[in-house]
């Protein structure tokens, strides 16, 4: 399975907002979010609030996938969101993560399903508690998204 391993070593701020989703559904679920972003204008403000500037490799539209990488509740909260420093508009909220090595994988849908049973029994590393992110770069970014697991060496 290929992935990289990046180093992040300052605190992420995301800004943006949570919806609950059934962890049973939540392919579906979040497949529906953002559309809904998208048809909404949702996702066009947060392409607004981002960076003007790359300042890492993690740039673009984030999906925050509950509070740690195992999820293994019922259900979570997916925050979708942009890394920013700016002011946070009333209407989202905020989220901090501060974890510095993160294992990337290309081709989001693939990565989740190949993660758990695949990559992690045999990588050496186990995943921290701290969330996964969805990254979904700007058109004609390859790749066009990166599933970012955040690990410790075991």
């Amino acid at each position: 399975m290929e992935y990289r391993m990046e180093t992040i070593d300052f605190d992420i701020k995301i800004i943006g907002k949570g919806t609950v989703v059934q962890t049973a559904e939540s392919f579906k679920k979040i497949s529906t979010i953002w559309e809904n972003a998208e048809k909404d204008g949702y996702l066009q403000q947060l392409i607004n609030l981002s960076w003007k500037e790359r300042k890492c490799t993690l740039e673009g539209i984030l999906g925050v996938c509950g509070n740690e990488a195992a999820i293994k509740e019922d259900e979570f909260t997916y925050f979708m969101g942009v890394r920013s420093d700016g002011e946070v508009p009333s209407e989202l909220g905020i989220i901090h993560i501060s974890h510095n090595l993160w294992a990337v994988f290309p081709n989001v849908s693939n990565a989740w399903e190949r993660l758990y049973s695949d990559w992690l029994p045999n990588s050496g590393y186990e995943l921290a508690k701290i969330p996964c992110i969805e990254c979904y770069y700007p058109p004609n970014h390859e790749p066009s998204n990166e599933l970012w697991v955040p690990v410790i060496v075991k």
